[in-house]
């Protein structure tokens, strides 16, 4: 696998708003097939989403539960978020 993330980091030129950057092919592949996915390339298009829905997933599972809650949490949570409900906003502000 570290040949393949050796050549996916590799780094290409190209042209990026009329300027010249340099980027790495992986970034390079991804641009042009979102590019061709965005012109309305079926094929592209199925496999960009199928793309992002596997970088979702995993980027999901690598998250930590160190943030979960217990009904109780919740249950003082909505709470406090009805009371604030009732709260006026200040008079010319948002």
């Amino acid at each position: 696998m570290s040949i393949m993330m050796d050549a996916a980091r590799d780094q290409v030129t190209a042209t990026i708003a009329g300027k010249e950057r340099k980027i790495s092919k992986i970034q390079a592949t991804a641009m042009q097939l979102a590019t061709k996915a965005a012109g309305g390339d079926q094929p592209s298009i199925g496999r960009f989403l199928d793309w992002m829905d596997e970088f979702e997933a995993r980027a999901a599972a690598a998250r930590p539960e160190e943030f979960s809650f217990s009904d109780a949490d919740l249950a003082v949570i909505r709470e406090v978020y009805k009371r604030m409900q009732l709260c006026e906003p200040p008079e010319g502000g948002h």
